[in-house]
């Protein structure tokens, strides 16, 4: 399935990478498109967590969410067929059923989120293969997209969220994948502006709204386009190999 986590594309099918990225480019607004399922489980599968987003009322109880919800990337298509993976960005919202599509129109975020999703994408989103990474990582864009700042802590502020509690009071355990999740999200938030940690792609991303369903973000690949001088050597390079083929032909026929 395509998540636009990008391949390696060489100077010698640059023109055809222009076509394809033309063709799969995340659309604007106004764009139909189908959730079809979770991209790395099902629903009987897919990672849980306890969250706690405070709304606006007193206290915080007003307009929030508290509870253990399924965290992790959906899978989905655009009303062209081309794939595409998406998360979720607020959670005060159900998201439209799978398999039934529903209209989006592109939002921006603030300068802030903007900047510390697109590193986040930048430097973890490679690493997001599986149900607990990418668990993780949705994890990670609630607390962006909730905190709205570069204080970005699970366990205080106006997002907060803990691994699955399962048993009663004190008679119990916290569920293993949820935990592995949790863990794995911090560790990436401690990293979204820390300079020191390098980046392991470079991502776009993109912010679709829907007024009943939950709004989207989803990331693209940036292909690396080669810088003219990297043409002029490539170039040279096949006319150097042409010139010593046509020498080699021009040598096996003596005699």
């Amino acid at each position: 399935m395509l998540n636009f986590k990008g391949t390696i594309v060489s100077a010698l099918l640059i023109g055809a990478s222009i076509i394809s990225q033309s063709a799969l480019a995340t659309p604007s607004a106004g764009i139909e498109a189908t959730l079809t399922g979770y991209e790395f489980s099902s629903k009987k599968n897919v990672v849980d967590v306890n969250v706690d987003l405070k709304g606006s009322g007193l206290f915080g109880w007003w307009g929030g969410v508290s509870g253990d919800v399924a965290a992790g990337a959906y899978s989905g298509t655009w009303s062209n067929g081309d794939s595409f993976a998406a998360f979720c960005v607020e959670l005060t919202q159900n998201f439209r059923t799978f398999g039934k599509s529903a209209v989006y129109t592109e939002g921006t975020f603030s300068s802030t989120v903007e900047s510390n999703l697109t590193n986040l994408a930048n430097k973890y989103y490679s690493f997001v293969d599986d149900a607990i990474s990418s668990a993780a990582f949705q994890v990670a864009v609630w607390e962006i997209v909730s905190e709205k700042s570069d204080n970005l802590n699970l366990d205080k502020g106006k997002f907060e969220a803990d691994p699955v509690w399962n048993g009663f009071l004190w008679f119990g355990s916290y569920d293993a994948e949820s935990k592995a999740a949790i863990s794995l999200a911090k560790t990436w938030l401690s990293g979204v502006n820390d300079d020191s940690i390098l980046a392991t792609g470079d991502y776009s991303l993109t912010y679709l709204k829907n007024k009943n369903y939950q709004d989207l973000v989803v990331f693209t690949s940036i292909a690396a386009v080669p810088e003219p001088a990297t043409y002029g050597m490539l170039l040279l390079g096949m006319g150097v190999v042409a010139l010593v083929a046509r020498r080699r032909r021009g040598e096996s026929i003596r005699f």
